[in-house]
């Protein structure tokens, strides 16, 4: 796919979710209708995915949740306790997902070129933020973080930054650290 394919399913991505967004209110449809419209369909790649369960945490890919709302639908449905994963090339306003952060969330771990911005935003709303410098590096620390009947969470919030071309590619990444991680445990 070109740049310019991409760079248009985006935009039309980005403009459906908008449009659903706006009609729901519109029809003043309720949240936990559209929730379960959403959870109905098949699971795509990328897209709140179970990647291992390994000593118990269970590890999930969201790659594709590159917006705030995406990742908010992801975590109105979680009931572990998280270890949240989040970065990129930061677009969003954060505040929309403070109340179910502090619902779910234990831990947070930013990524990206923005992580100091996502640790400002969260800083009242988590105790135990970290940083990383990448994928990798992230889903060690999770692991390290993370307790049995936790979730680990890679649902960026924001689009692909400079060091992963697309949500496949980051998302790829994530399931390689953890299929790693689960040979590690294994051996």
């Amino acid at each position: 796919m070109t740049y310019l394919e991409e760079l248009t399913n985006k935009a039309s991505r980005k403009s459906e979710g908008m449009a659903a967004g706006i009609s729901s209110m519109v029809l003043q449809i309720r949240k936990e209708r559209i929730k379960k419209s959403l959870f109905d369909m098949d699971t795509v790649g990328h897209r709140q995915e179970h990647i291992a369960t390994i000593d118990g945490v269970m590890y999930y890919d969201d790659s594709r949740a590159e917006s705030v709302n995406a990742t908010w639908f992801t975590m109105e449905n979680l009931v572990s306790p998280v270890v949240w994963i989040v970065g990129g090339d930061n677009h969003g306003n954060f505040n929309e997902l403070k109340a179910a952060v502090r619902n779910s969330v234990r831990a947070l771990i930013c990524l990206g070129k923005d992580s100091k911005e996502l640790v400002g935003a969260f800083r009242d709303t988590v105790t135990d933020i970290y940083q990383a410098d990448s994928i990798e590096e992230a889903t060690k620390m999770a692991s390290i973080i993370a307790m049995a009947n936790d979730v680990v969470l890679f649902s960026p919030a924001c689009p692909s930054d400079d060091k992963n071309e697309n949500y496949e590619i980051r998302g790829n990444r994530f399931i390689n650290a953890v299929r790693q991680l689960e040979n590690e445990h294994n051996q």
